[in-house]
């Protein structure tokens, strides 16, 4: 992962990839945390990294929804950018490079 942190909502967060198994895919730790960090996995590849991006990146951005809506919202969201060829590593627009 060549982005090694971001800045959601005013609070910056470090971005790590871990060795996670597969089944958990990532974590991110809460707003309050001095030097807080995301995690995801290494071991997690295309759609479903994506998937696991925007699901930590949700609780970043939104701490006090629930696990059940950002799973919902990280789902619906990857799928689309998938189905309109977002793919890690590509150069260009479509991977909004002005963020």
């Amino acid at each position: 992962m060549d982005v090694r942190a971001h800045t959601f909502r005013g609070k910056r967060w470090r971005l790590i990839e871990v060795d996670h198994s597969p089944r958990v895919g990532g974590d991110c730790e809460a707003p309050h945390i001095k030097g807080k960090v995301i995690r995801i996995s290494r071991r997690v590849h295309g759609p479903q990294r994506l998937t696991y991006l925007l699901h930590e990146a949700l609780h970043a951005c939104l701490w006090d929804l629930d696990e059940e809506a950002v799973t919902e919202t990280a789902n619906d969201v990857a799928r689309l950018l998938w189905r309109v060829g977002y793919r890690e590593g590509e150069q260009g627009d479509r991977n909004g490079q002005h963020a």
